[in-house]
């Protein structure tokens, strides 16, 4: 945020001028400290757009997957690694008092307010919690906290927050285990094969890892995970293991991701399609024994559907048509990101990074309407949120 921005959010934050005055402190302030390597944890530093510097992470487990998280979350604003410390106070196992500065792992300035946070496993709260009950407890509803923290979070109206790996999607951490192999390697891809794979993306948004290495011949499977792992490309890493070639989607950038699926939400069913074959387009989703299934490719020999988990299978373009004929098969009255019409396409390949921020930034703004989160939309004036819902009832995207 710039100086303007700031000023903004801390007047719908309705936060008190000493709040305000540490807020800009942190900002202006370089991290406290440098992180260290241990015998048990592996440091480093990661690149981040969105702060437009390096943020350290002291372990490449959890606080690195906190950073990634944070770097693509839209309800951060901004995060700060090594926050200056600040002093806390609590028992220990022998009801010792202890005092002594803490500094958290990243301070964050969220949407909906300012947080202190602190990442760790589960499995170490676990083992902390019982060497020191003071600091760190265990909630009824099994989250956690820090009392002591929460107490000087509290002088300032804000909050502290302890988070743990069991919030992330599993497949997420997964996947950021995969690629972090690959973090150092932007070096070894050529411009060739950089410019190569972006330029058949633009063409071919949302293909797979797979359907993209058998049309391109230079390029392999390495490529595209030095650039999934440098953000050279973008992939949802929430949704599907990055081994799985073939249900892996590959996009320019987030910002073109999230415009094609906002588009499928909203304006694009297959409740009108007929039942023939010159409907199934790649990536139409189909309904077999009460399952969901994904039409990969249909060949004149052989045509290949995904499950919604495990491996493709193979059927005589025959013998899917027998199916699909008798109704055995149905297209899925739901909704793909595969089946955007031609238009939705041509709208999204001629608007620009700018117009797809802003498109996505009003259908975030509608959601949160539907989903009645009025903390989101309170600054949009009446008439002009009345516009943009009836645009999107209407599925004018």
């Amino acid at each position: 945020m710039n100086e303007f921005e700031f000023e903004d959010w801390c007047r719908q934050q309705q936060l008190p001028t000493h709040t305000i005055d540490l807020i800009a402190q942190i900002r202006k302030s370089p991290p406290s400290r440098r992180v260290q390597g241990r015998t048990k944890n592996v440091c480093g530093v990661y690149p981040s757009s969105k702060m437009g510097v390096t943020i350290q992470f002291e372990s490449h487990t959890v606080e690195l997957w906190a950073i990634y998280l944070m770097e693509h979350d839209p309800k951060v604003l901004e995060f700060y690694d090594q926050p200056p410390p600040f002093k806390i106070q609590y028992k220990n196992q022998a009801g010792r008092n202890i005092g002594h500065y803490h500094t958290p792992d990243f301070f964050v300035l969220r949407h909906d307010g300012a947080y202190w946070e602190e990442w760790k496993t589960v499995k170490e709260l676990e083992k902390l919690a019982q060497k020191y009950p003071g600091r760190y407890q265990k909630t009824a509803s099994g989250h956690w906290r820090c009392p002591p923290g929460e107490a000087h979070a509290s002088q300032f109206g804000l909050k502290y927050c302890v988070r743990t790996d069991a919030e992330l999607n599993p497949v997420f951490t997964q996947n950021l285990m995969f690629l972090s192999d690959y973090l150092g390697f932007k070096s070894n891809l050529t411009t060739d094969v950089h410019s190569i794979v972006l330029a058949y993306l633009e063409a071919n948004p949302g293909i797979t890892i797979a359907a993209l290495l058998q049309e391109l011949n230079d390029v392999c499977a390495n490529d595209i995970y030095i650039m999934i792992a440098t953000e050279l490309l973008y992939v949802d890493l929430s949704a599907v293991p990055l081994v799985e070639h073939w249900r892996t989607r590959l996009w320019v950038s987030q910002q073109t991701h999230d415009a094609y699926t906002h588009a499928s939400v909203v304006s694009v069913t297959t409740k009108n399609a007929s039942n023939s074959p010159t409907t199934l387009l790649p990536n139409t989703a189909l309904m077999w024994d009460s399952a969901l299934w994904t039409l990969v490719n249909y060949g004149e020999t052989t045509t290949t559907l995904l499950p919604e988990s495990g491996f493709p299978i193979q059927l005589p373009t025959a013998f899917f048509l027998q199916l699909f004929d008798s109704g055995t098969i149905k297209i899925h009255n739901g909704v793909t990101d595969a089946t955007i019409n031609e238009t939705v396409r041509t709208l999204m390949e001629t608007a620009s990074p700018v117009h797809l921020k802003e498109a996505n930034r009003k259908f975030n703004i509608v959601q949160a309407y539907f989903q009645r989160h009025t903390d989101i939309y309170q600054d949009i004036k009446e008439r002009t949120l009345r516009r943009w819902v009836q645009h999107v009832k209407q599925k004018q995207v």
